[in-house]
């Protein structure tokens, strides 16, 4: 945690330009690491070969949108006028821009251990935020794989660190640890628990789940069947 918190201050004052420039790059090294990661999801977490590869290419896009629009999103200021509300006259000006939170805690879930990694270290990482991850139990060495190629992305030292173990061993530990300033959680109901002892730091939450499907009258029921059942029961 003091590696992550000392390795943020110095990366919150890297340009926004210079984060994205690395994030594009990590993309591309996922990409050409997609074999030995997606070889990992098969032998943790018996991942169809296929699906296994399509998840780390999924994710290279992800990181790289996630550059772009962190641009776009974060290289804007937000005006606000001064006299919307009593007490305030037009001689005044304010100016809204978004700062970092610190160090985040990521814990992603193990059906999508590489892509749900990702989409939290990656949108972290643009905003100027150090991170953790605590991996799953099952889908760790696949997650470590894909935190080496952030490193060799050249990101700095101590920025992304990951700590594997059991969540009941660990977990607490991690979640209520005061160097935390923000977590973002993919499960079930252990986020009920998280939210109870993590205290009063943002929290981020995608937790378990089964949606409606709405099936029209001309729609193609054998296609219609078979993705809902691979929807409904596919690594969930």
């Amino acid at each position: 945690m003091e590696s992550a918190k000392s390795a943020q201050k110095s990366w919150a004052k890297t340009p926004l330009w210079k984060r994205a420039e690395l994030l594009h790059k990590v993309a591309a090294i996922l990409k050409e690491h997609k074999a030995p990661i997606a070889e990992c999801l098969v032998k943790e977490i018996a991942k169809p070969a296929k699906d296994a590869v399509t998840e780390v290419v999924r994710s290279g896009d992800l990181v790289s949108y996630t550059a772009e629009e962190g641009v776009r999103i974060l290289g804007q200021g937000k005006f606000l006028v001064s006299d919307s509300f009593p007490g305030n006259q037009r001689t005044k000006y304010c100016l809204s821009s978004k700062i970092p939170l610190g160090v985040v805690l990521a814990i992603p879930p193990f059906n999508y251990p590489v892509n749900l990694a990702v989409s939290k270290i990656a949108p972290a990482l643009i905003a100027g935020n150090s991170l953790v991850l605590k991996p799953p139990t099952q889908g760790a060495v696949s997650c470590l794989h894909m935190v080496h190629c952030f490193h060799l992305a050249g990101f700095p030292k101590g920025l992304i660190s990951c700590v594997t173990g059991k969540g009941s061993e660990i977990g607490d530990f991690l979640t209520m640890h005061p160097g935390v300033n923000c977590i973002s959680f993919t499960g079930g109901d252990t986020g009920i628990a998280i939210s109870k002892k993590a205290g009063m730091i943002p929290l981020q939450m995608e937790l378990g789940g089964k949606d409606a499907c709405i099936v029209l009258e001309d729609a193609d029921l054998d296609l219609v069947a078979a993705n809902i059942i691979k929807g409904g029961f596919s690594y969930r």
